[in-house]
């Protein structure tokens, strides 16, 4: 009787352990399965943020120079007189590399990452900087359409509002190019966190 219940008890205890074992092995499993995506997840975002500082690395210049560009053309009678016969003569002047911008940051990987319950696993830090990142890159391209409706209107260059337009035109031209050095500097916080190289 007492054998049996040695061994019945011997038996319990090693079901409860291997139950125990499995659970915990299964959550390990899990766990190290979770920490593998999320880090693929950090990935794709950082090659993005690495991808969008590169591109910001382009046009930061080449905005500043439409900005000091328009500067000067804004105090230039003989242009304004131009521009109001030919709208094109503004484009001609300002546009060295053919348009305002290529093309603009991409935020396609934070807003996956932003909805998936993985984002869990990333540090204080990195979401921190990735959301700053993030906020002001989209703050920053706010005017683009309006200066693209501005450009599009019909009375844009007509006598009355020439030089108006333009001066809005500028100001809000340069309020893009401070947003983005602040971009920058978000990005190079985030060089220093998640570790991108800069190529």
């Amino acid at each position: 009787m007492k054998n049996s219940l040695t061994d019945n008890l011997k038996q319990l205890f090693l079901i409860v352990f291997s139950v125990v074992l499995g659970l915990f092995l299964s959550e390990r499993i899990e766990e190290r399965k979770n920490e593998r995506e999320a880090a693929m997840l950090l990935s794709k975002i950082t090659s993005e943020v690495n991808d969008n500082k590169k591109l910001l690395e382009e046009w930061v210049p080449y905005h500043r120079q439409i900005v000091h560009r328009l500067d000067s053309l804004i105090n230039d009678e003989t242009f304004i007189n131009d521009f109001i016969d030919d709208e094109s003569t503004l484009f001609e002047a300002i546009l060295t590399e053919g348009n305002l911008m290529g093309s603009s940051p991409s935020d396609d990987a934070w807003d996956i990452a932003k909805s998936h319950p993985l984002i869990v696993h990333f540090d204080y830090e990195e979401l921190l900087v990735l959301s700053r990142i993030y906020n002001q890159q989209a703050m920053t391209y706010e005017p683009i359409p309006k200066v693209i409706e501005l450009l599009l209107s019909a009375d844009f260059n007509n006598k009355e509002h020439a030089k108006p337009n333009l001066q809005t035109f500028k100001n809000q031209f340069r309020e893009v190019v401070s947003r983005e050095i602040q971009l920058m500097i978000y990005f190079k916080e985030a060089e220093k966190i998640l570790n991108f190289q800069n190529n």
